[in-house]
């Protein structure tokens, strides 16, 4: 694509349409891989401290236990606070892999996880239950142990044993303390012959001792399996498989880790792709903008320029308008002047023909006196002077209406404010001379800085319509033009008619383009309009008021500016304040 191309396409419409387009598709895209990556980042973190907070409570559970079988805790209600915790860490950890997709892949272990702890809590109950027996039983060997030393017998020695019985009793209590604290095989055996001999000693006594010593080993029976069932159930609580499921855990918690760091990379890097383009395509955008409005820009100068030139074309065909309405009035100013010139001219040559220059000479040298011949002398001079007078008159009226039909493009020039009005009233003469009398109010006001040209056909026009709204009077009406300078240091022209008004509903409406109340044919609806941009261009102001029947009143403010002044631009077009 050739670069005429490019450039033809960035300033279209479409080529910022399409940039707008794919600004906002990659700034949402961006917003949504954002929005992902902050939702991933909290589930796996949050999901792990739980995890390792239940691993935390699982071994203050263990130690709890293992303090019950020691027979360090003094009750269980520690494991079964740390029982309870557990559970519902559980509870929160499966409810967080229903809840989160991401944590679909650790349900089946964390399900595993649960049954084992759960397993894990019966066996706990289990162990409770044995450590309430044991106490319990041990509880009452002192007083089976203190009934039994009631007897004399039992300091007795027994036949073919060598030993008294309290010896026995003494034996059978200390190898259950033994096996008690190391539940060995080897001690479980040397407590049950222990207690064999001292039952078997038992045959012999009396009846009473021996219920006292059989409650005694019956006692230590219960402590002894109690002791072995504690044993084997920590035994069966340490086989619970809970860390090989932590560990699978851990394993598969670690691999989505892994994997959300994986996704993590891609969507930053898709992020930072995204980012790129929604920068270039920002760029486009600034670009593709940069490029309209330079077109749009060079469109306005021309459509400003082919306005500017209409413009100027519509006060120069306003003017010859003007002018062509008033040229049989301006025909009969000339021809007035111009007609008496060639009778005095006539009139003069009649006077001084060769053929009567002799008869003059004779008459002259015979008849008339000194005085005669003064009074001629002068009646030539002030025929002389009366066609001189016609000739400026009419030499004035050409100047003025060349002043007022050339087209000078709004040249700023110093302007007398007062003679523009004398010059648009000499060339609205032939019309207003038969409608209305003229009242000067002048108040000898300086001179502006301006388009003469332009203000002459601002006034020109004021002037005609007033001319034109008391022409339909049927009498003769009054124009008054009045000019002062206002306290803020500006001109004001005042131009005053007679005349029927403005209508109330018009009123607003008559500085609007192409809006005239004349009838067809006689009106463009671009005089005031033209009239309102000239002042307006100027700095200034028009406004008007009016009364239905009473008449109408245009009120034209300038600013006064000095001549030198730089703020003033070298040229006004009309075109330049729309």
């Amino acid at each position: 694509m050739t670069y005429p191309a490019l450039r033809d396409f960035f300033g279209s419409k479409w080529s910022w349409v399409a940039c707008t387009g794919l600004v906002i598709l990659f700034a949402a895209s961006l917003t949504w891989l954002v929005w992902q990556m902050q939702d991933t980042d909290k589930t796996m973190p949050d999901f792990r401290a739980r995890f390792e907070s239940a691993r935390i409570t699982e071994a203050r559970w263990d130690k709890e236990v293992l303090s019950i079988q020691l027979g360090i805790a003094p009750n269980y209600d520690s494991v079964t606070e740390a029982a309870r915790d557990m559970k519902i860490r559980i509870a929160e950890l499966a409810q967080q892999t229903q809840v989160h997709a991401s944590l679909g892949g650790l349900i089946t272990a964390v399900d595993e996880y649960k049954r084992a702890i759960e397993h894990k809590a019966w066996l706990s109950e289990q162990v409770k239950a044995s450590y309430a027996m044991l106490r319990n039983a041990v509880s009452v060997l002192p007083n089976a142990i203190s009934d039994s030393y009631e007897s004399q017998e039992v300091l007795q020695i027994l036949p073919n044993a060598n030993k008294r019985t309290a010896d026995l009793i003494t034996e059978a209590i200390t190898s259950m303390v033994s096996f008690a604290i190391s539940p060995t095989p080897l001690l479980h055996s040397a407590m049950q012959e222990r207690n064999a001999s001292l039952r078997a000693a038992t045959r012999t006594m009396p009846p009473d001792l021996r219920r006292t010593i059989e409650r005694f080993l019956v006692q230590i029976e219960v402590v002894i399996a109690e002791r072995r069932r504690g044993n084997d159930l920590m035994l069966q609580i340490t086989s619970v498989p809970t860390t090989v499921a932590a560990d699978r855990i851990q394993t598969v918690l670690l691999s989505l880790e892994r994997a959300n760091e994986d996704r993590l990379q891609r969507l930053w890097g898709t992020a930072l792709l995204l980012a790129a383009l929604l920068t270039l395509s920002f760029t486009l955008l600034v670009f593709t903008l940069r490029s309209r409005f330079m077109k749009l820009d060079n469109d306005n100068r021309l459509l400003v320029q082919a306005n500017q030139d209409v413009e100027e074309q519509l006060v120069q065909s306003a003017k010859l308008s003007a002018l062509g309405q008033m040229v049989a009035g301006i025909t009969h100013e000339i021809n007035t002047p111009l007609a008496y010139v060639k009778a005095v001219f006539e009139l003069i040559k009649e006077r001084l023909l060769p053929e009567h220059e002799n008869d003059v000479l004779g008459d002259l040298d015979e008849d008339l006196s000194e005085e005669t011949r003064r009074e001629m002398r002068e009646e030539l001079e002030m025929l002389l002077d009366d066609a001189l007078h016609g000739l400026e008159e009419m030499a004035t009226l050409v100047r003025t209406m060349k002043n007022f039909s050339r087209l000078d493009k709004g040249r700023i020039e110093a302007f007398s404010v007062e003679e523009g009005i004398e010059s648009a009233l000499l060339i609205a003469r032939p019309q207003l001379k038969y409608v209305a009398d003229v009242t000067r109010e002048f108040d000898g006001v300086p001179t502006i800085v301006g388009s003469p040209s332009q203000l002459r056909q601002v006034i020109l026009n004021l002037i005609v319509n007033a001319v034109d709204a008391m022409g339909t009077l049927g009498r003769r009406g009054m124009l008054t033009i009045r000019t002062r300078l206002t306290s803020l240091d500006t001109v004001q022209i005042d131009v005053c008619d007679n005349g029927p008004g403005i209508p109330e509903d018009v009123l607003g409406r008559i500085f609007d383009p192409f809006f005239t109340t004349k009838p067809v044919g006689e009106g463009t609806g671009m005089g005031l309009s033209i009239c309102y941009r000239i002042i307006e261009n100027h700095g200034g102001t028009i406004t008007v008021s009016s009364k239905p029947g009473r008449g109408t009143i245009f009120t034209v403010t300038l600013p006064r500016q000095d001549e030198k002044s730089s703020a003033i631009p070298q040229q006004i077009s009309p075109a330049a304040a729309a």
